[in-house]
């Protein structure tokens, strides 16, 4: 998997700036999503040889919501601002087989939707419970969303991979209705978001679990980094609690 390159400010900026957008996680009352139409498309290079389909969402035909895997345990994979479904790819292919129902997205017009639509989506597919997981602006809006999702559409954990301080727009009490898992992990010398940072989103979600690891690697290229074996054993452990303390 290339390597990512997000080192400019812009990489989790909403599109067309690079500044800060609290509106984009701030929890409020989750977006209205119309019911699913989504018609099957062919699964781009990124997704060749894992069975995985393209749903397009009808209207938006260049928003993707890819799925692969089976089983009842379902994982929604969101990308920077600027990023698509094959940003994770590779973990999507990885998760889905170990047993996982993955979802990974393209953001169409409203993330807040696209990571809904894409939780729907896995749950008329089979999944009975679902945990998000988003790198940079995908953590962000997946921390601000849960709170204010339904019952239906909530999921059971949230990670958020090297989420932005300057972006969330939290308040202490962030995650007060909030009773599923969180987790957040980034490294140490990240340009946007380092141990400082990260340490700053966890001060709103006092319940999360935070892990820091060696480097300056970002989002979903930690993956793909010289400390991939650990950061997959951690997010492969949290997506375990999670669906376990669901269903305690």
């Amino acid at each position: 998997m290339a390597t990512l390159l997000l080192t400019a400010l812009g990489a989790c900026a909403p599109d067309g700036s690079t500044g800060s957008d609290r509106s984009a996680s701030v929890p409020r009352k989750a977006t209205a999503v119309p019911d699913l139409h989504l018609s099957e498309a062919r699964a781009g290079d990124c997704f060749a040889g894992s069975g995985a389909t393209v749903h397009r969402q009808s209207g938006t035909p260049r928003s993707r919501i890819v799925t692969l895997g089976s089983g009842p345990r379902g994982v929604v994979l969101a990308p920077i601002s600027w990023g698509n479904a094959c940003e994770w790819a590779a973990e999507a292919k990885r998760l889905a087989a170990s047993g996982y129902r993955v979802a990974s997205v393209d953001w169409g017009s409203d993330r807040q939707s696209t990571v809904l639509q894409a939780t729907r989506l896995l749950r008329t597919e089979g999944a009975d419970q679902v945990v998000w997981v988003g790198g940079c602006m995908g953590g962000n809006v997946m921390l601000g969303l849960a709170p204010a999702a339904g019952a239906a559409d909530r999921p059971v954990g949230v990670a958020g991979i090297s989420p932005l301080a300057s972006l969330g727009g939290y308040t202490d009490s962030a995650s007060a209705d909030y009773d599923g898992r969180l987790f957040l992990l980034g490294t140490a010398d990240d340009p946007l978001a380092d141990a400082r940072r990260l340490r700053e989103v966890a001060a709103s979600f006092p319940g999360a679990e935070v892990v820091v690891l060696p480097g300056r690697l970002h989002a979903a290229e930690i993956f793909a980094g010289p400390h991939a074996d650990r950061a997959r054993k951690e997010l492969d452990a949290f997506l375990e609690r999670s669906f376990a303390h669901a269903t305690t």
